[in-house]
Formats: C-alpha cells, structure tokens, sequence
C-alpha cells in the first residue's frame, strides 16, 4: 500500500491534515485516525499503539474505539512485550462502544496460534499510568484458548470426544488443565480436576484428530485418563496453563475498570500488581457459545496492592484456578547481620516500593512493626530474590532465620467485594490474605476447592499476609468445597500452609446461607470466629475447628436443617 511516488505525497499530506485535526480535539483522539478499523481483518495492534502514544505526546487524556472486533496481529508496545501499551502518563481514558443492553461491545482478538503451552502476550499492558480508566471492552483470543465436547466412546485404554461445532480442535493439541462438566446442567461435576499442567508431557496427554463426517473427534489413548471418564460426560480442556496476563496493569494509582468482559483467557485474565486504589465495576469473565471454561489460570490477581479496593457487580464462571486472588508477599529473615540490619529473602524477583510504610515482624500469633529505611537487592536465587533491609531502630529480639515479614505498603488497606458472583470454579473462587476485607451479597455455586479461602501460603508461594478483620455478609456458598485447599475442605476455608500459628484475627460470617456440603465453616489458626444469624441447609457440619490453634468461637443465632 502507498508503493507509488503519489501515493506517497498523497499519505504524507494526508498524515499532515489529520495530525493537525487530531491536535484541535485536546480531550480526545479516536483509534480509526490511525488506521486502526475494526471488522476488516487487518492488524489492529499498530493503529491503536500510535493512538496511545500520540496521545501521550499531545497529553490528550481519552481514547476512543468503535464497535466491532480489533484484530491484534503483532506486538507493538514492544518495549513493555505486549501488543498495546504505554506507560508513565497519568489520566489516561480508553474508552470503548457499549451496546444497547449496556454490554461492552469493543472486542481486543488477540491471535493464537494454537501452539501447545505458549506464553502469549497481553493485549494490554500499562505501567506506572495513574488514574487510569478503561470501560467498555471485550477480550477474547482467535480462535480460544479452551475446546469442550461429549465423551462418546471409552474403553479401559482411551477415550473419544466429540468437538462441539465451531471450537478448536488441532491434532497433537495437549489436553491441559480439563474439567468434567454434567451435560444437562452445564455445571462443573463434584470431582477433581482431569489434568493440570506438569503431568501432560510426562504422561503423554495429548490428542489425535479424527475428522468423520465433517465432525472433529479428539482421541486419547490413555489409560488413567479414559478410567476417569463415562460416556456422555462433557469435558472442556485449554492448550496451555502458563501464566501471562491478558490484562497487565503495574503500578498504576487510582485504576478503574468498568463494564469489562473477558471471554476467553490465555493464562490470567488481568494482574494488577502495585496499584494503590482500584475501582471495578461489573467487570465479567464468561465463556460464550458452546464454551464451558473461560482460562486455565485466575480470573483477577490483585498483587502487592494498596489503599482501597471496591469491586462491585462481577462475575466469574469457568476459570481454573482462582476468581480472584487477593494477596502480596512475605519476606522471610535468612540472618541478623547488625543491631538493625537484616538480609531477607522473597518468592519470585518483583520487588515493589516499600519504604513509605512500616513492616510487621511475626512472633508466632502477633506481629512487631518497624519502620524500614533502606532496602539494597541482591542477586536472585532459590526462587526468588535477596536483599538487605535497614531499619530507623533496632530488630525485635525474637527475630531469627525464617521469621516472616509483612510488608504494609503492599497490603491493601480496605478491599471490598459486593454484589458479585462466582460460578463452575475449578479452585477457589476467591483467595483472601490481605489483612481487612468485606465481602457483601457475594454468591458461590460449584466451586471445586473451598469457595473461600482466608489465610495464607506460605508454602510453595510464600504469599502474605494473614486476615485480621473479615466481614463476610449476607453472602451465599453452595455445592462447593469437594476438594481440599490448605489442608481444608468445605464451602469455607480458613487456615494458612507452612505453620500453625494462631495469626489469623477476627472473621465473622452474618447472615449468610450455606448449603449441599459434608462441612460449612472449615478452621483453624485463628483467633476470633464469629457465626451470626446464618442458614445451613443440608450441611452435615455447620463448622468444623481445630481446637489447638483456633481461638474463640461464637455460634449464635443460626438456623440449621
């Protein structure tokens, strides 16, 4: 395109005259400026890249986009290894179409090329943008990252599935992190996952293509799995679990997210990492069509956050893992080295700012805080990375190797759920470890692992921190729990992997409903439990503590059936 001489003038003239458009509208710039159309098939990616960037230059504040799907072809915002992006400008506005029944009705496709556990990049990526905003869009992948279809046939060495029409099915396609689904209901069925991530290669889960009759049938000639399988079960399945991230947002103050759909996850859906105060409002992961799971890993992380976080009207269906996961992470001592200085270590290499806040040394059930006033990183290693802390005065005598530390500044100060929903989960639905919480008209259907989750994991991930004031009302929990996370099963868990210690505070579930599970309230590692004005319907238990670590419990007021 543009080969000729003329039309070489013509596309510089005309890059003139818009340039000189777009400069008269200073609140806005729209995507289609800069060649990026939906619904044409060609690249969107570098169109809406040039956008963000000439709206950096000229510090306009707002990106507009029409209706309609924005092919994302190639990376462009290479620098942050996404295909849009931008960071350090504040007061950014992406503005997408919404329908007329208020959905959003902007669709990101990022393109898969159905390759076996790839790492894709996000769609969007934006660092240190504060007072961001983004509304009105849909993020999907091309074709999905997920299949499903009907067992047909089975013996004891493998089993057949037929695709449902219009979903991917590639030969040599590894069967990750697949799930069993009821073919009348369309819910999850009360077992454990099929398959995770590790086992594929080593196990040699992986699917021939049969093509009859112009139907898709996906054969595995295996064993163990078939044994796991009836004729007629609904099995859905993803190409991949590794853990990029749709949406990757750091260190961005003030963030909202409005009106914001993803259909389809490759890896996480969004990660916020960093981020002091964040605003979600009916922010929704649901698969469409024929589509059971919408990703193999967590719908939303919230990481190392701070101030406050209010989220209201979402929904999670079909992912994984977690819906989402609320968390930061400890520092552990690895050895005093003067009267106020210590060498630490964390799990994984990210290191957000903590200077501005104090720390919290634990000693088995409480915790000391001191004021931090220098940090000098070390090389990394064994999982994570090293670093020296100086503090204003001296270190707490108890302090020794493997005393855990919170990090204030990277626990959220007030994070508040309502009006949500979580559904057909295969993990929690949510993960709860930063210190204060309330959860408000939240509803849990069919999530394998305890609905919810308070406490924290030491072990494997090292993530912090302990809950110390959770209000849990007016919530609903059913059918779930089936298999144990943190040692617990149950429609609720609380407790913390890696040590016994009674850290955890204060957690009160009032007028909640709690239903269809062997154990309702699953505890320990706690100091206060309070269980007012609930329902329990065929709950064999309607809490269970484990006396040695578990503080006061106050049962009152509940109706039990």
């Amino acid at each position: 395109m543009y080969n000729t001489p003329a039309q070489k003038i013509f596309r510089t003239t005309a890059a003139i005259l818009l340039a000189a458009s777009i400069h008269v509208s200073a609140q806005s710039v729209h995507v289609k400026d800069f060649h990026a159309i939906p619904n044409d098939g060609l690249d969107d990616a570098k169109g809406i890249q040039d956008a963000l960037n000439y709206a950096k230059a000229n510090n306009i504040p707002t990106i507009l986009f029409d209706s309609g799907r924005y092919d994302l072809l190639q990376v462009s915002a290479t620098a942050l290894n996404a295909y849009t992006g931008l960071k350090e400008y504040a007061g950014l506005h992406l503005q997408g179409a919404a329908a007329a029944d208020h959905t959003p009705a902007t669709r990101l496709v990022k393109k898969n090329p159905q390759q076996n556990n790839t790492i894709l990049p996000p769609h969007m990526r934006f660092d240190q943008c504060n007072n961001l905003v983004m509304e009105n869009l849909v993020f999907d992948n091309d074709p999905q990252y997920a299949t499903a279809g009907t067992v047909v046939e089975k013996d004891a060495s493998h089993a057949v599935v037929q695709v449902f029409d219009g979903l991917p099915a590639v030969n040599g396609m590894g069967c990750y992190t697949a799930n069993i689904w009821d073919s009348a209901t369309r819910m999850l069925k009360q077992v454990s996952s099929l398959t995770f991530v590790d086992e594929i290669a080593t196990q040699q889960l992986y699917w021939q293509l049969e093509t009859k009759e112009q139907k898709n049938y996906m054969r595995m000639n295996n064993a163990a799995f078939a044994s796991r399988l009836a004729v007629g079960d609904v099995v859905s399945w993803h190409f991949g679990g590794q853990t990029m991230f749709q949406l990757a947002i750091n260190n961005c103050d003030d963030l909202v997210l409005r009106n914001i759909s993803m259909v389809n996850i490759a890896g996480f859906g969004i990660h916020t990492y960093d981020c002091k105060n964040i605003t979600g409002q009916q922010v929704v992961f649901k698969a469409t069509g024929r589509q059971l799971a919408v990703g193999p890993r967590d719908a939303w992380k919230i990481n190392s956050c701070d101030g406050l976080v209010a989220i209201d009207s979402m929904y999670v269906e079909g992912v994984r893992w977690d819906g989402q996961n609320v968390h930061s992470a400890f520092f552990q001592v690895k050895e005093r080295l003067a009267y106020n200085k210590i060498r630490v270590w964390k799990r994984y290499t990210g290191v957000a700012p903590f200077l501005n806040d104090s720390i919290g040394f634990w000693n088995g059930n409480n915790a000391v805080s001191k004021m931090p006033v220098s940090w000098q990183l070390e090389p990394a290693g064994d999982g994570g990375i090293y670093g020296i802390i100086t503090l204003q005065d001296s270190l707490p005598d108890f302090v020794q190797a493997g005393t855990l530390i919170t990090v204030y500044e990277w626990d959220i100060d007030d994070y508040r759920l309502s009006h949500s929903t979580f559904r057909n989960i295969a993990g929690c639905a949510g993960v709860i470890k930063c210190a204060k919480a309330t959860l408000q008209q939240v509803s849990y259907d069919h999530i394998m692992y305890p609905a919810l989750v308070l406490g924290t994991e030491i072990t494997t991930h090292n993530e912090a921190t302990f809950p110390q004031d959770v209000m849990i009302r007016e919530c609903s929990f059913n059918a779930s729990g089936w298999v144990s996370r943190i040692g617990k099963a149950g429609l609720v868990g609380i407790g913390n992997s890696g040590t016994e210690a009674m850290a955890i505070g204060t957690i009160q579930f009032d007028h909640c409903s709690f239903s269809n599970a062997p154990i309702g309230i699953n505890a320990s590692g706690i100091k206060v439990l309070k269980i007012t004005n609930n329902h329990f319907v065929s709950v064999n238990q309607s809490y269970k503590v484990n006396n040695s670590n578990t503080g006061q419990v106050i049962f009152e007021n509940n109706t039990e059936q």
